[in-house]
């Protein structure tokens, strides 16, 4: 049985810090500053989970540690399997829709300073909630990561991390492409547009996201 090991060694974050500044997702046309906050918002069937899915695979398949804060039951192992995701190298932490339990272990994990990425998925959380959360959190989370190989990613419905996110951006569908016919169809194809909050002069970013059923 494989097991977890949330253990790094100096040397080798140090090794990661330095010859692996940016995470590069190319499937999305994205680079990620490793230190740093970024945060996607979006609707749903917007994107935002399969850009994240991305980042978890391409670290883990790397060795990298990652973990996943989910508050509301959103994440489904066998999706991220599917999308590349080594499970042995995932951390996921469940936390029974408790908004402040949430937070709590994002502390914790990135107070840990060892993960690759650490992947806060908020969309099922009310915004009415999420707007109650004081800006000084995410202040403290940007210090907590600040020279460190680790990778903050924030998913919600609207915009929650203020200007602590060192990129924002709001991910849209434009289009979606099915299979078959009658009620019994299948998604092949999304579309998407992600456009910068940060970047204002900068034009929207196209994206493509296919369905593979072949190992269903």
């Amino acid at each position: 049985m494989a097991h977890l090991s949330l253990v790094k060694s100096t040397s080798l974050l140090r090794e990661e810090q330095r010859f692996n500044e940016e995470v590069l997702l190319e499937p999305f046309g994205l680079s990620f500053p490793r230190g740093s906050i970024i945060e996607v918002a979006g609707g749903p069937s917007s994107g935002k989970t399969s850009l994240s899915l991305s980042l978890l695979a391409k670290l883990t398949a790397a060795g990298e540690i990652c973990a996943v804060v989910d508050p509301c039951g959103g994440f489904d192992a066998r999706s991220a399997v599917l999308s590349g995701v080594r499970l042995e190298g995932l951390l996921w932490v469940r936390c029974g829709g408790e908004i402040e339990k949430a937070f709590m272990a994002a502390d914790h994990l990135l107070q840990a300073k060892g993960f690759g990425a650490v992947w806060m998925d908020l969309s099922g959380l009310p915004s009415k909630k999420l707007r109650m959360v004081p800006r000084t959190y995410w202040y403290r989370y940007r210090n907590r990561i600040k020279q460190t190989p680790t990778l903050l990613l924030v998913t919600a419905r609207e915009a929650v991390t203020g200007s602590a996110s060192q990129q924002a951006l709001v991910s849209s569908r434009t289009r979606a492409r099915w299979s078959g016919s009658g009620k019994f169809k299948l998604l092949r194809e999304l579309a998407v547009s992600l456009h910068s909050r940060k970047q204002l002069m900068a034009g929207p970013l196209p994206a493509r996201i296919e369905a593979d059923y072949s190992d269903v």
